[in-house]
């Protein structure tokens, strides 16, 4: 095959073109065919007023899609949006070096102010704005040797250019510095452009193409806030993730569907972001590059006032691929949720949701809301700015007497609500404390809302969530449930065990949970399929099936004494080597009956169950209390002494029942 291969009339461009032939093997008959584009002959034009985008590119493209050549090589970061339809990219090669350059005299720092910077970027000229607004910028444009004559000839005292291109023309000793910003999009990359229609062409090119070994990244919607909430496909794309970053909307429990994924805190509330959304976007990109497949777990849906659009975009620039999971979002789950409709028949027919934060958000002082002509308007994250949308609901003639909700922390247990109108509302929000995260909806239909009598329980446990049928839970652990870290010998042993067991007994949701949390840093998921795994009631084999597995044996009962009788029932345990994976509370009976029927018991202490600090109940009125095992009636007896009087008791299983007794 003799390749007609086409690029621009400079230095760099030729280099770039043995670039690629050194990666296709080296020895590949072609032959060179260069082109003037406009972007060459045009170099007054500043780059800065966005000419045309195929400014660089398109000359030689018109000349691919003639037959003039076979393929074009183009440096990736002047690839038109889209390109000129029956042309495609063959491959995309590893950036040589996607960094900013600075090339002068002095040092980036100690340019003195007023000095002239020479560049043609928009984006650069940016930047400079930005971190220096002292200096005044010059458009340039040229060839690399073109431009650094500028700076002899004085007419600049510096110039902004691509490391790569100074790498790639062996004059890297006229740089600088290294600039403290991100470069553009694909800098560094070279592009190889084809006709659709050269299939055998392609085949040959693609084996450069660095998009092979990307993984992707896909958006999920976590839903408003309940854990449950969450779609089956989300579940699904959990399952498969290598890696995954949540922020704080998204409820950690669903970290359980990705056991083997690594998990990244990337919460963003007001004033508390723990990555910027450039850093976030930067380190998806990065993970994705390294062939992972890469889960952002947003709150609600990724595409409604999440910013999954900018990550789109900007994962789009770097051709990785970007898959949507769509969520339930809490402007429509919450109120749903309450029995609330946002439109109905003869009271509401259009609904607008609004951002609570506008787009001018660095502006100083209270800025208005724009409020749209909507039936009901549906606020999100305008907790901060109630006061701003009050005044705005007010100036485009919203009535005193409209009704509003407010719902904190929607969905969940500790949801909370305060239904006032337009003239109170404020107030009441300010006596109710509310937190966020806060869903406002202003609007008739918040009519439909009836608070109904709802017990209070303090819930003295681990998963508060398995009771909120009975009515609002208030989370108040008297447990502190930890993993205990193994050290290298100790994970040696464990897998020993574990490889020689007969029969794993899981005793608590938290023993399952750690328990595979460990094993699956150790053996593959599949390994541990293979394995008998017995269980104490329902809920330790939800914790389970969370991994994607289900126990062989559930023990109906939920006491160590049931656990024994139900396993003597169906099973011979003489001789068996039996996994026993535990808290850190001693209770001998399970391992001690097993021994007394020949079997061995291998126990390891996995998480430890201690009491946190005594806290002070909470000034409200609470109907009822949950206790799930006797060490949280022992720890709640110990740091408040008694039950308060009229409390209902409610406890779970005859172990605790007895605890309570006692």
């Amino acid at each position: 095959m003799h390749l007609r291969i086409g690029s621009r009339a400079s230095t760099l461009a030729a280099v770039q073109v043995e670039e690629i032939i050194r990666l296709l093997g080296g020895n590949f008959p072609h032959k060179l065919f260069t082109f003037k584009t406009r972007g060459d002959e045009d170099k007054t034009t500043p780059l800065a007023s966005q000419p045309a985008d195929d400014f660089f590119t398109g000359t030689i493209d018109q000349a691919l899609l003639k037959g003039d050549i076979d393929i074009a090589v183009h440096s990736a970061k002047d690839l038109p949006k889209d390109l000129r339809p029956g042309l495609e990219i063959f491959a995309l090669t590893a950036s040589l070096d996607d960094t900013d350059a600075w090339v002068s005299r002095w040092t980036w720092n100690d340019l003195p102010s007023g000095s002239k910077v020479g560049t043609s970027s928009l984006l650069r000229q940016q930047q400079v704005r930005i971190l220096r607004p002292d200096l005044h910028l010059v458009d340039i444009r040229g060839t690399v040797e073109e431009r650094l004559k500028l700076i002899d000839q004085g007419v600049v005292d510096g110039i902004i250019i691509a490391t790569c291109a100074l790498k790639r023309l062996n004059l890297e000793d006229a740089i600088r510095d290294v600039l403290p910003w991100e470069g553009t999009p694909l800098q560094g990359q070279l592009a190889v452009v084809g006709r659709e229609s050269d299939i055998e062409l392609k085949k040959v090119i693609q084996s450069i193409d660095v998009r092979l070994k990307h993984g992707k990244v896909t958006l999920v919607g976590a839903g408003p806030g309940d854990p449950d909430l969450i779609t089956l496909k989300g579940i699904k794309i959990l399952g498969k993730a290598d890696c995954v970053l949540y922020d704080y909307l998204a409820d950690k429990s669903l970290l359980k569907h990705a056991p083997g994924a690594e998990h990244i805190y990337a919460g963003k509330r007001k004033g508390e972001h723990t990555l910027s959304q450039d850093d976030l976007s930067r380190m998806l990109r990065a993970k994705a590059m390294q062939g992972l497949h890469v889960v952002r777990l947003k709150g609600g849906d990724p595409l409604i006032f999440g910013r999954g659009a900018e990550e789109i975009q900007y994962l789009n620039s770097y051709h990785i691929q970007v898959d949507v999971v769509p969520g339930i979002t809490s402007a429509t789950g919450i109120p749903s949720y309450l029995g609330v409709p946002l439109t109905a028949r003869g009271i509401a027919s259009s609904v607008a949701f609004v951002s609570g934060h506008g787009e001018d958000e660095n502006l100083s002082g209270p800025q208005p809301i724009r409020i749209p002509r909507a039936d009901t308007i549906v606020f999100l994250m305008g907790l901060t700015k109630l006061k701003e949308i009050v005044q705005s609901l007010k100036a485009a003639g919203w009535s005193l007497q409209t009704p509003i909700l407010i719902i904190s922390k929607g969905t969940r247990m500790d949801e909370q609500v305060a239904q006032g109108d337009l003239a109170a509302i404020e107030d009441l929000v300010h006596k109710s404390a509310l937190q966020p995260p806060v869903l406002i909806i202003a609007g008739e239909t918040t009519r439909f809302y009836k608070k109904g009598p709802q017990k209070i329980f303090l819930h003295c446990g681990t998963h508060p969530e398995l009771y909120r049928d009975l009515g609002r839970i208030i989370a108040w652990p008297m447990i502190e449930i930890k993993p205990v870290a193994l050290d290298d010998q100790q994970r040696i042993k464990l897998v020993e065990e574990f490889t020689m067991a007969d029969l794993i007994l899981l005793t608590s949701p938290a023993a399952s949970g750690h328990f595979m949390n460990i094993i699956l840093q150790l053996k593959p998921l599949q390994e541990v399929r293979h394995k008998v795994l017995a269980v104490i009631g329902r809920h330790t084999g939800q914790a389970l099936e969370g991994f994607g597995i289900s126990p062989q044996i559930i023990s109906p009962g939920e006491t160590a004494q049931g656990f024994f009788q139900t396993l003597m029932a169906i099973m011979h345990v003489r001789g068996k080597k039996i996994l026993f994976p535990r808290s850190s509370l001693p209770n001998p009976f399970l391992k001690d009956s097993l021994e007394s029927q020949g079997a061995r018991v291998m126990e390891w202490t996995i998480y430890s169950n201690t009491k946190p600090p005594r806290r002070d109940l909470p000034e409200r009125n609470i109907d009822g209390i949950i206790f799930t095992s006797p060490s949280t009636v022992k720890n709640f007896l110990e740091d408040y002494k008694t039950i308060p009087a009229g409390w209902e008791i409610l406890a779970k299983g005859p172990v605790t029942q007895a605890a309570l007794k006692e």
